[in-house]
């Protein structure tokens, strides 16, 4: 039988991973082109799929199911698909590690691990977004960990033993809880099939957990413990206050591929997770809950950005940026409308190209300075001209600038959260003001920042500095302009994402 298309993006870059392996360290120049084609061609074929996904369509495409292991009344199966929901996080992931790659090129030191790690890292990743046994997603989930805690570990900054080991723990306990979740809820579902069937299934989960003739097994407070557990686990990863202490920490010591991929890709996993799993299986506890998720992602919207205006660290002052946009992701869930489900989901998109290029940015200014401390920038506008350029359009991008794609997540994500039901979102109109005030603080660190490190005079040790290179206009040039793509002509992403987001909405009444 030939193989599905989805597992031959899935297992490329792992065999390109396999491949690198073989060949000499020494032929820096042969592992860095493997790796980059290798990207690339997980890139042309997800771009295959959005060309031939139908519009419109109802439930799954390219979907394929296998019998993996059957050992007695355990059955788990290799279960893989996309949707409206996935196939966006797909291409983003591909586009992002493609360009993280190129970012990467000036990497001299241990070059074959790197891009080892980092084409296992894919494989992960583009796993995590098409499996839909909960098994299979724990497994792959659980892939991107190891990679990463490499890539921080070796190739970071000063503090990179610390920084790995606490994203290694925090993540860790993260995967520990979904896991035992999972498990939780495959022996609910073994109950309430009374013994008969048993299923890692998230689709076939859905339907037993929405079967109205299991009351007694599935009761009220076992489905809102179940939910609560998985919102636990899914907001270490996307992160949650107050789970997000590990982000800053991560990303101020991760090289500038990593961090482009850590935000850009690695954060998604946590709000994909939480619709795919949390609002997909348990829908009715989602909204039983929606006043804790939305009052959290106004935390998140607030206190990420007030912790961004006292940064002295460039790359610092980035980080806690991602934590107050992925705010915005809560919200747009917690509306439980359709605006507002897709303003979550692009968001997604929108802040994965958007920060990777903030963080490719950071990482060429600090290659050129030797420095990312604000009060030791400036004017570096009139000796790096085009980098100040696109840092300053970056910037933009994060703060909502009509046109590009950030204001269009926002404003779903807004008219979601005025347009929520008061049954279930009493407060929404609350929470929406008080997180347009997070609008109005991300404008001020953002044009702070862009203003004390492009503008003023400029300090004489950053004369004659060399402006970006061929290789750097690939990932600035690639970045931004998917973000204005995306900004200008929205229909691009919503045309796709449409039929999942009435469907999602539709199992809560919304």
């Amino acid at each position: 039988m030939m193989l599905n298309i989805l597992t031959w993006l899935v297992f490329l870059p792992l065999i390109g991973a396999i491949i690198i392996m073989t060949i000499p360290k020494e032929n820096v120049n042969v592992i860095r082109s493997l790796a980059a084609i290798t990207s690339g061609i997980a890139l042309v074929i997800s771009l295959v799929l959005w060309a031939g996904f139908e519009r419109g369509a109802t439930g799954l495409q390219y979907a394929t199911t296998a019998e993996w292991f059957n050992i007695g009344f355990l059955q788990i199966n290799y279960e893989i698909g996309l949707d409206g929901l996935s196939l966006p996080l797909i291409v983003l992931t591909t586009i992002v590690t493609t360009l993280a790659i190129f970012a990467s090129f000036s990497i001299e030191k241990r070059v074959k691990e790197f891009y080892l790690w980092t084409l296992v890292l894919l494989t992960g990743m583009l796993g995590v977004f098409v499996a839909l046994d909960m098994f299979l997603f724990f497994l792959f989930f659980e892939l991107t960990l190891i990679p990463m805690f490499f890539l921080i570990g070796i190739w970071g900054g000063k503090m990179k033993e610390y920084a790995s080991f606490k994203f290694l723990l925090y993540t860790g306990l993260g995967s520990a809880i979904m896991f035992m979740t999972f498990i939780a809820m495959f022996y609910k579902a073994y109950e309430a099939m009374n013994m008969q069937e048993t299923t890692f299934s998230m689709i076939r989960m859905a339907e037993i957990f929405a079967d109205p003739a299991n009351p007694d097994v599935l009761t009220g407070a076992v489905k809102g413990a179940l939910f609560l557990a998985l919102f636990v686990a899914f907001a270490i990863k996307l992160p949650v206050f107050p789970f997000h202490t590990w982000l800053p920490n991560a990303h101020v010591e991760a090289p500038t591929a990593a961090s482009m991929i850590l935000a850009g890709v690695l954060l998604k996993m946590g709000g994909y997770g939480l619709i795919r799993v949390g609002v997909g299986i348990l829908p009715d506890q989602a909204a039983r809950f929606a006043s804790l998720i939305a009052l959290l992602g106004v935390i998140n919207i607030i206190y990420g950005a007030l912790l961004a205006l006292v940064q002295t660290d460039l790359k610092s002052l980035v980080a806690y940026s991602s934590i107050s946009h992925m705010g915005i992701v809560l919200l747009g869930i917690a509306s439980f409308t359709t605006a507002g489900m897709q303003g979550a989901i692009f968001q997604l998109v929108s802040h994965g190209f958007i920060s990777a290029l903030l963080f490719f940015m950071v990482g060429a200014i600090y290659e050129r300075t030797k420095t990312r401390t604000i009060s030791e920038l400036g004017g570096l506008s009139k000796s790096v001209p085009i980098l100040a350029g696109f840092t300053l359009a970056a910037a933009m991008a994060s703060v909502g600038l009509p046109g590009l794609s950030g204001f269009v997540s926002e404003l779903l994500a807004f008219i979601g959260i005025f347009g929520a039901s008061a049954e279930i979102l009493p407060a929404a109109t609350v929470f929406g003001v008080i997180a347009g005030l997070g609008i109005i603080l991300t404008a001020a660190y953002l044009l702070w920042a862009v203003q004390r490190t492009t503008f003023g005079p400029m300090k004489e040790k950053f004369v004659g500095l060399a402006d970006a290179r061929p290789m750097e206009y690939v990932p600035m040039i690639g970045l931004l302009a998917l973000s204005i793509v995306i900004g200008v002509y929205p229909h691009i992403l919503s045309d796709v994402i449409n039929t999942t987001v009435i469907d999602i909405v539709s199992k809560i009444g919304g």
